[in-house]
């Protein structure tokens, strides 16, 4: 093999950078596409194919349906020789009602953004460039079934986005047990009562929406005993008919979080119990059933944090300083990544005011210009990170040092 002088950081940039320019109209019109035509969990079969065949006519191979998810894909480019594997995830599912109400067409162009640049530069650096499809994060965890099935065996960082409100923001400073979201897992309580007329014999009905309204009513009285991150929400699914009927049937969808997966199994145990004390008052049987899988907290890494920071202005992506923690109210399953491998996020913005997550308002800002300018630079600067750990083993064994601190496990 011949070898090949490592570039400087500044040409790698502007390989880099020219890359990304002459890919720019499509990369947008793809996040435009995606947009315009929101898929929900596990149904992404248009936006999984876009990206696919656009990575595909950029020279990657591209492996459809990856580990037995019919929306997931895995695209590789090998660089020059054996080395670490760098993968870049993409998101692409929507919201019900809202569409890309969370910005996940800007994700996806994001990580094809990173795939791309990298790619630009790739004939010093050793290892592999690799992007994932992974769909179906909007409560689907779709990353979970990757994981299961394999699919992150052999990555060595998992690198990804998502976009914010108004700042790009890159904590550097971040103390030991920090959690970057919390984590979630969601349940269905269903109450079987006994129906009966509601005024000529009351007396021999069960009420089964009764048993929800304790439910509630001990949810409420349980959580001034919680500790403050936790978030615990739900809505009646299924209440009865008419008013002249003791409800038979009634059920409750909820979601419950916290900052860890330890005290989070003491919430879900505490809030079973007030089901089947609810149960009890009333005489209805309860059945509880799975409802969202289980999402781990996210574990940061301030070493891929740092780096992220120092290479933002050769991306030219606008950082405003830190204004302490960065503390996360919302779940992800890119969290059950980073428990296994290490990983980290650049959160990015969208619009010149605040805008809220999970709203119209969103959906709209995820189509300027301003967000895909973001997302693209996004796109860079995780590139030129990822170029780093490629061409300096000691970053990425400080990576690593770090992720077993924090999470104790042996990554693998």
């Amino acid at each position: 093999m011949t070898l090949v002088a490592p570039r400087t950081k500044e040409e790698r940039a502007r390989l880099m950078r020219a890359a990304l320019t002459q890919a720019w109209d499509e990369l947008v019109a793809t996040s435009l596409e995606i947009h315009a035509h929101p898929e929900l969990n596990y149904e992404e079969y248009h936006a999984a194919a876009l990206l696919a065949d656009l990575l595909e006519r950029h020279g990657f191979a591209v492996e459809r349906g990856g580990g037995g998810v019919a929306t997931a894909f895995r695209a590789v480019v090998e660089g020059a020789g054996p080395g670490p594997t760098i993968a870049y995830l993409a998101e692409y599912d929507a919201l019900p009602e809202i569409g890309h109400g969370c910005g996940h067409n800007l994700i996806a162009i994001s990580a094809v953004a990173a795939g791309l640049a990298e790619q630009a530069a790739n004939r010093d650096l050793p290892g592999r460039i690799v992007v994932l499809g992974t769909p179906a994060e909007e409560g689907g965890g779709g990353k979970i079934r990757l994981l299961e099935a394999g699919v992150f065996a052999g990555v060595d960082v998992a690198l990804s986005s998502h976009p914010g409100s108004h700042e790009t923001v890159i904590p550097t400073e971040i103390p030991l047990g920090e959690s970057w979201s919390l984590a979630m897992v969601g349940y269905r309580y269903e109450f079987v009562g006994r129906a009966a007329h509601a005024a000529v014999s009351p007396h021999e009905g069960v009420n089964a929406l009764n048993a929800v309204i304790h439910l509630f009513t001990g949810i409420d009285a349980l959580r001034q005993h919680l500790r403050d991150d936790v978030r615990i929400h739900g809505v009646i699914t299924d209440g009865g008919k008419a008013p002249n009927v003791v409800p038979e049937f009634a059920a409750a969808n909820f979601m419950l979080r916290a900052r860890d997966r330890e005290y989070l199994l003491r919430v879900v145990e505490q809030v079973r119990q007030v089901a089947e004390g609810a149960a009890l008052m009333t005489g209805a049987q309860l059945t509880v059933k799975s409802f969202y899988p289980f999402y781990e907290h996210v574990v940061p890494n301030a070493t891929l944090a740092r780096l992220a920071w120092e290479n933002a202005p050769l991306a030219q992506l606008a950082v405003v300083a830190p204004r302490g923690p960065r503390r996360g109210w919302a779940s992800t399953d890119f969290g059950n990544v980073s428990q296994v491998v290490p990983a980290f996020a650049i959160s990015f913005a969208v619009s010149e005011t605040p805008v809220a997550a999970h709203t119209p308002a969103m959906a709209a800002a995820a189509t300027t210009e301003l967000a895909h300018r973001n997302a693209i630079a996004v796109g860079l600067t995780l590139a030129l990170l990822a170029a780093d750990l490629r061409e300096r083993p000691e970053l990425l064994a400080a990576v690593r040092e770090e992720f077993l601190q924090r999470t104790g496990r042996e990554h693998g």
